[in-house]
């Protein structure tokens, strides 16, 4: 169980916990408390969810570097880091499994038949 996995969890235990507790409180005609209640359970939720995500990207990366290990070529992920995704494709992290490689790169870049 990766650590995003335990994350994900806690936040849905704790936003199930408070949907009870909203519930009870709309029941009860707390309005106030059931409001601010529902707001927890969004924020848990959201929560849950980009645990959820985070882990389901750590598998892939694992299963991808294990069978690149294995002298396989696998295709890279979609987005290929999570870096790349924020940046809208301008920067890569070190832990990129993108096709383009530095040293492919250079590769193309420093063809001599080319200039």
């Amino acid at each position: 169980m990766t650590r995003h996995a335990r994350q994900r969890a806690l936040a849905a235990a704790g936003a199930l916990v408070l949907a009870a507790a909203t519930t009870v409180g709309a029941f009860q005609r707390q309005w106030p408390y059931a409001l601010v209640l529902a707001f927890g359970v969004l924020v848990l939720t959201e929560a849950a969810l980009r645990a959820d995500r985070r882990h389901r990207r750590e598998v892939a990366e694992h299963r991808w570097a294990r069978e690149r290990g294995a002298g396989m070529d696998p295709a890279p992920l979609w987005p290929c880091c999570l870096l790349s995704e924020a940046s809208r494709g301008q920067a890569h992290s070190p832990a990129c499994t993108c096709d383009l490689t530095t040293r492919r790169f250079l590769a193309i870049v420093m063809r001599p038949d080319d200039h």
